[in-house]
């Protein structure tokens, strides 16, 4: 079983067992391997200090462990190492950001409590995000960024101490009222880690095989809707829950792909060991983030599910959440995909902000086989109220599913669209979302009514009724051997939605 270093790729196991500690409490950072993160990575190039670039010091010992300091000549970016990479994080839409090291996993923290030279000193140390991970953007009018901290002293710049010796040269801390050019720095976009290290798509079996295989999408409500059982749920847990939906251990083996909504960034890697138990053979999970636009900033920053755990028992950090999809192990290329999302704006009196979406692809070569899911925005008075975004994520949908289907690939895909069949007899609208989808492809269960031909089974329940917006798209020439949707949200709040399809 492969794991890709990509955003991608599975997260690796020390990140599905991270303990969490608090920001008070915690002194020295918990050595971990270096992770696989499925964030856009970013390196910090500092003004003051004449270019250099900002690295974790991991192998620090102590209460400097870890420790943020410019002090890296690298003439081109490609040359960083992990010391000098961050993904960004907000644990608040937007509001903030909180750097995470590619050097050992753990959050960029503001250490308070120190006094001296080291007063609020930097360092790779946090195991969750807490108010000292937190950090706000200032765009400066040269296109630098300004980072500032909340201290016992009140918010205060980020500062690279340029003028101190020895280790302590460039070290960062948050200590200036005012910008100057050692509190100034360049956010380096290292490139969009949405794809796997394999040289491009690879090109399908000609003549394409037939096909005969099973699909499941369920949004597991697993990140931080607290009206949800799955609220805190774990890695193993949720994928105990996955591959019983899955039906009997033979029915599961003919499973060829797993489309999963609103799941954590920990949760992949026990996800995956559940498929394998249950199905005897090698699956890889792929993930990719929901994100905001940090305030401040034109960036944007992966949101952060709820912790696992209490404060009783100790938090234990999930990572980002977004989508997921499982495939075999035979994959051996995926990509992501930014959808187009409602902006930032000011309703009413507020200042809200919006998810922005995504939607992620897989094949699987051997078979001509491309599955393709995604998690539309909500029909929300406060995300895209009159579908004209979800109408643009449609359509893009399309646009990628039906882009490679000239190579040879056959696809499948679909997902939680947040939106309601051209056909249903829901009071809910928009009702033209997907109607370009039953144009163009077969859903598993159209023609369930005559009546009522591009409709199905509601796959989500409300207090007042139940509508249908998850859903699986085969090619136009695909047979639906067969189409479930079993009324039962388990802990989630929607069904999941089963087929079986023969190509």
């Amino acid at each position: 079983m492969r794991q890709i270093v990509s955003r991608l790729a599975v997260l690796c196991s020390a990140l599905v067992a991270l303990i969490a500690m608090s920001a008070v409490q915690a002194q020295a950072a918990e050595a971990r391997p270096v992770p696989v993160t499925s964030s856009d990575k970013y390196a910090l190039k500092s003004v003051g200090s004449g270019g250099l670039y900002v690295s974790a010091e991991v192998e620090t010992s102590g209460d400097q462990q870890g420790m943020l300091r410019a002090r890296k000549p690298v003439p081109l970016p490609e040359q960083l190492g992990s010391w000098e990479k961050f993904t960004l994080h907000t644990d608040d839409k937007g509001w903030t950001t909180t750097l995470r090291s590619e050097a050992n996993g753990n959050y960029v923290t503001t250490e308070r409590n120190y006094t001296g030279s080291h007063k609020n000193l930097l360092r790779a140390r946090g195991t969750t995000v807490g108010e000292w991970e937190k950090l706000q953007l200032e765009k400066q009018a040269d296109g630098t960024y300004a980072l500032k901290a909340w201290t016992n002293d009140g918010y205060k710049y980020v500062t690279a101490e340029v003028q101190d010796t020895g280790t302590d040269s460039g070290l960062l801390r948050a200590r200036a009222d005012s910008v100057g050019s050692w509190e100034k720095f360049q956010l380096v976009f290292l490139g969009e880690e949405n794809a796997s290290d394999e040289e491009g798509r690879p090109s399908p079996a000609s003549p394409a095989p037939a096909a005969d295989f099973r699909v499941m999408s369920w949004n597991v409500c697993a990140n931080h809707n607290s009206a949800c059982s799955n609220h805190r749920v774990e890695g193993a847990d949720l994928g105990s829950q996955i591959a019983a939906r899955m039906g009997t251990a033979t029915e599961a083996q003919q499973y060829r792909a797993v489309f999963l909504q609103e799941i954590c960034e920990s949760h992949t890697k026990d996800i995956e060991t559940k498929l394998e138990e249950k199905t005897g053979t090698g699956w890889d999970v792929r993930f990719a983030p929901v994100k905001y636009t940090v305030d401040g900033s034109s960036v944007k920053a992966a949101r952060t599910c709820d912790n696992a755990g209490s404060a009783t028992s100790g938090w234990k950090d999930r990572g980002a959440y977004g989508i997921g999809l499982a495939v075999p192990d035979s994959n051996v290329w995926y990509t992501s995909y930014d959808l187009p999302s409602p902006q930032n704006k000011t309703i009413g009196s507020d200042w809200v902000r919006m998810e922005q979406r995504t939607a992620m692809c897989a094949v699987l070569p051997t078979q001509a086989l491309q599955f393709c899911t995604a998690h539309f925005s909500a029909g929300l008075s406060t995300d895209d109220a009159d579908g004209s975004k979800r109408k643009e994520q449609a359509a893009k949908l399309q646009e990628i599913v039906h882009s490679y289907t000239p190579a040879g690939y056959r696809t499948v895909y679909g997902g939680d669209l947040n939106s309601i069949p051209p056909d249903s007899a829901s009071p809910d609208n928009p009702k033209d979302v997907m109607t370009s989808a039953y144009a163009a492809d077969k859903e598993c269960d159209e023609g369930l009514s005559s009546t009522r031909p591009r409709d199905g089974r509601a796959t989500k329940p409300l207090d007042d009724r139940s509508i249908k917006i998850d859903y699986l798209f085969g090619p136009s020439a695909a047979t639906v051997v067969s189409c479930g949707v079993t009324a039962d949200a388990g802990r989630s709040d929607h069904y999941p939605v089963k087929a079986h399809f023969r190509i």
